[in-house]
């Protein structure tokens, strides 16, 4: 399979046919797919009327991070800053909110799974940008799970961590 079809299929909505269909009628690329506009999508068979904005959105932005050199890895950082920023708020407002309710015990185990999580989020820091694409992913998947979990019980706190941490883990291996 030609890589632009590969590359066509990382935009939402767009699977292997649907691509396929696309590089046959000579849109190749994201930023090709972007320039379309609306009215070039909607004469693709096959395509939902209802996906399209969405596609033309991420075809441009796949388009602009294909130009800029090293824009994969700057991704990374800002949702890596971002994901550390929402666990950090979290992690104060689930202490203000439950800090006397928690035990000893419980808050010894929101800690440790705070930690870890910090820590997974720290190798990816660390990790090859050649591997960007793929933390990416991984921190989307990551802030997803931490997301809503403001008004959550320890319980749920703890379990949407670990969550977040096993898709960052993911992302390792």
């Amino acid at each position: 399979m030609p890589q632009t079809i590969k590359e066509l299929q990382e935009i939402k909505g767009i699977g292997r046919v649907l691509a396929k269909r696309l590089f046959d009628a000579g849109l190749d690329s994201p930023a090709k797919v972007a320039q379309a506009g609306e009215e070039g999508l909607q004469k693709i068979r096959g395509i939902n009327p209802r996906a399209i904005a969405t596609i033309l959105e991420q075809a441009g932005q796949l388009a602009e991070n294909a130009h800029e050199p090293g824009a994969a890895a700057e991704t990374v950082r800002r949702k890596l800053t971002e994901v550390r920023d929402q666990v950090q708020g979290l992690a104060e407002s689930t202490r203000n909110r439950l800090g006397d309710q928690l035990s000893p015990k419980c808050e010894k185990k929101l800690s440790s799974d705070l930690v870890r999580l910090v820590d997974a989020l720290q190798r990816i820091e660390d990790r090859s940008p050649k591997k960007s694409k793929r933390s990416a992913k991984a921190l989307d998947k990551a802030q997803r799970r931490v997301e809503g979990l403001e008004d959550a019980s320890a319980k749920k706190v703890r379990k949407g961590l670990k969550k977040a941490r096993r898709a960052v883990l993911k992302a390792l291996k």
